[in-house]
């Protein structure tokens, strides 16, 4: 998906909260609060009656509190046209208007150079590459990550993350399609390479924390010297021309596409995909790497729409850049 993320149902975390209209007692108190509510204990409802108290408002309240509850993406349509598009998005993911959201533009003359960062490493097993798809929003490579077969580490990350996927962002034209902005410029694409923290039970786990999870992004430039690797994904292109579509994508290793150097932003932020969760440590590569015009009009070739439907070019599927507020944009070089 684009930097999103797959939730089944609603999760919670252990935590008391009012809940109007319920007639659970918390612990120490007999029934409603002076205020006319009652209190339950958020964490695992034990009965359909009990469930039923928490609407889905309530839930909608509770997206984004760092270990509340998150909104299945899927449970609310979503997109990048007018009627869904990332201006309509905060109605039913309310954390995207936050203050931690992404992408961002980086402005290199309020970008802070940070000694202390460490480079980074990636070690990716090809074998645990598995399949490449169209969800509709973008083309995603899917990799194993039940152990710690392919990973990220250094930079400023804790520890070792665990690759998860990767895909696309990109335009209607070559002028246009990545998600970050550098000093006022936007390239024709942005690929991001999704990582989890293995310290927590699963994956869902880790988007619910602030350190959480990982992206490793890399700009796509249109040039004259295109980079050869990316021939392999767009030779699969066909295979998933429409929402749906899914192939088997075996004996990848993602680190080919990396650009020589490994100059780097980083800033905490979210995912520019519903539900918007604040989690992420972005890493974002200082050296786009090249492709060609055919090549980016190889990824607009992709449907967002099922093989039985009308053909919809999927194109700009990228996010508006995101107020920074207060929040620290680092660099490892000078």
């Amino acid at each position: 998906m684009p930097c999103t993320l797959n939730a089944g149902r609603p999760l919670t975390a252990g935590r008391w909260r009012a809940v109007p209209g319920s007639a659970l007692p918390a612990p120490g108190r007999r029934g409603p609060s002076r205020r006319g509510r009652a209190w339950s204990w958020r964490q695992g409802i034990k009965s359909s009656r009990q469930g039923r108290l928490l609407s889905c408002q309530n839930r909608r309240e509770r997206l984004g509190r760092g270990r509340g509850t998150m909104i299945n993406p899927n449970y609310y349509p979503w997109g990048y046209d007018s009627d869904n598009g990332p201006d309509q998005w905060h109605k039913n993911y309310p954390i995207a208007k936050g203050r931690h959201q992404s992408p961002i533009e980086i402005n290199n003359k309020e970008v802070h150079y940070d000694r202390s960062l460490l480079p980074w490493f990636a070690s990716y097993d090809p074998g645990a590459a598995k399949t490449i798809l169209n969800n509709g929003k973008t083309c995603r490579i899917v990799f194993d990550d039940s152990f710690d077969r392919s990973v990220l580490r250094g930079g400023p990350l804790p520890g070792v993350y665990r690759l998860r996927q990767l895909h696309f962002h990109w335009g209607s034209s070559d002028d246009h399609g990545s998600e970050h902005v550098v000093n006022g410029v936007r390239y024709a694409g942005e690929l991001h390479l999704l990582h989890w923290n293995p310290k927590y039970s699963n994956y869902l786990d880790a988007v619910r924390r602030t350190d959480g999870i990982a992206v490793l992004a890399i700009f796509l430039q249109v040039g004259k010297t295109p980079k050869p690797e990316m021939k392999r994904i767009l030779e699969e292109i066909n295979a998933i021309k429409t929402k749906g579509k899914e192939a088997p994508f075996p004996n990848f290793d993602p680190s080919i596409l990396f650009p020589k150097s490994h100059d780097y932003w980083t800033y905490h932020g979210s995912f520019t995909t519903p539900p918007c969760e604040e989690c992420i440590t972005w890493i974002i590569l200082r050296e786009p790497i090249i492709v060609s015009s055919d090549q980016m009009a190889k990824l607009r070739s992709l449907s967002k729409n099922a093989e039985n439907e009308p053909d919809l070019p999927l194109v700009d599927n990228w996010r508006p850049t995101q107020p920074r507020y207060f929040r620290m944009v680092s660099a490892s070089f000078l």
